[in-house]
């Protein structure tokens, strides 16, 4: 059963819809932090794309999920990654990584073209960083970068780093922040 553990969706729903790039022909998009597939129906369901990346690496891994937090394991099992490729087979375009955000920038480092990334895997500004420096190098113009639980992270920081690849807050809620590339730089 697709389910999500988040709120806001009507806001990704919206900036998925009104994407520069939504139903476009050679889109790609991305989410990190796939879980039980809600965010990734609304990507593949509202902005169309050509292919869409999943990411997550299930089997209940132990990290620390946020800055100011202690290392616990989560219940993202390989029950749940088995039934969330049930619920998208139907889906052509996905693609899923069943690996770490780390693992899959070292094996795709030559991927490009992203018109839409939806971050909501680790939490802990030091990744959330890094997954949006490797993503902000690979992306055209008009491209959105929306942000999950953005208030459990320095998100200041973050859109201080993205205004060097001329990323602007477009749009935020209280739990959901979206950017997007103003110029290809």
């Amino acid at each position: 059963m697709i389910r999500g553990d988040s709120t806001e969706y009507e806001l990704l729903i919206k900036w998925c819809q009104e994407s520069p790039h939504a139903g476009e022909q050679g889109s790609i998009s991305c989410e990190i932090g796939v879980r039980e597939g809600m965010g990734t129906k609304i990507i593949l369901d509202h902005f169309q794309p050509e292919a869409h990346v999943g990411i997550d690496p299930y089997a209940n891994l132990k990290y620390q999920h946020y800055d100011d937090s202690p290392a616990y394991q989560c219940d993202y099992t390989d029950d749940m990654y088995h039934q969330m490729m049930k619920d998208f087979a139907e889906y052509s375009n996905f693609q899923m990584f069943k690996m770490t955000d780390i693992d899959f920038m070292k094996k795709f480092n030559y991927m490009d073209g992203y018109a839409l990334v939806h971050f909501d895997g680790p939490h802990m500004t030091k990744d959330v960083i890094r997954e949006a420096i490797y993503f902000a190098d690979k992306c055209v113009k008009g491209a959105r970068f929306i942000f999950d639980d953005y208030p459990k992270y320095n998100m200041s920081k973050i859109c201080d780093l993205l205004a060097y690849w001329d990323f602007r807050v477009l749009e935020k809620g209280e739990n959901k922040i979206c950017l997007e590339k103003q110029t290809q730089k």
